[in-house]
């Protein structure tokens, strides 16, 4: 038989309660996540500039290391590439034949470990990203080069780095 009286937070268990315990408990548990929810968005808030920054150089970069965060934190942006140095997220150079093909220089990278037959959760190992991250990687990858599988994208890199050396 079930407990007359239910939380509307949480299930109190399989004992008796009374209307007016209940409505305490909710009220308490209520009131905590209204503080937590107002702490986090004060925190939030305050540092919104922050937070922007980091996600426009994640947007830029694909990945931020501890020390881009820190300067994003500190300068409020990331001071640009130094030297010749393409800028992550961006077109690839021509001399790089995978990124003649359009991709991003983490999806080229992501291409051809494709290429040597790598599974995404060994490719994400290896670039040190999470299974998800290098899943999307692939969808795009897919999606640029207009094809539907992995075998079909890792033919074309092949064929791609085939005809470098030339």
């Amino acid at each position: 038989m079930s407990p007359p009286y239910r939380s509307r937070v949480f299930n109190v268990g399989a004992y008796d309660r009374s209307e007016a315990s209940v409505e305490q408990i909710n009220l308490e548990v209520r009131k905590l996540l209204d503080d937590a929810y107002q702490l986090a968005r004060r925190t939030l808030m305050a540092d919104r500039d922050k937070l922007e920054g980091i996600a426009k150089g994640l947007l830029d970069y694909e990945t931020l290391d501890s020390s881009r965060i820190k300067e994003i934190v500190k300068r409020g942006r990331l001071n640009p590439s130094p030297g010749g140095t393409p800028d992550p997220g961006k077109k690839m150079p021509a001399q790089d034949p995978l990124g003649s093909l359009g991709l991003t220089p983490r999806e080229a990278e992501v291409l051809a470990w494709v290429a040597q037959g790598k599974s995404n959760y060994e490719i994400g190992v290896i670039v040190k990203a999470c299974t998800g991250t290098i899943c999307k990687h692939v969808e795009h990858i897919l999606a640029k080069l207009s094809v539907e599988n992995r075998t079909a994208a890792a033919a074309i890199a092949i064929g791609a780095l085939a005809n470098a050396k030339k």
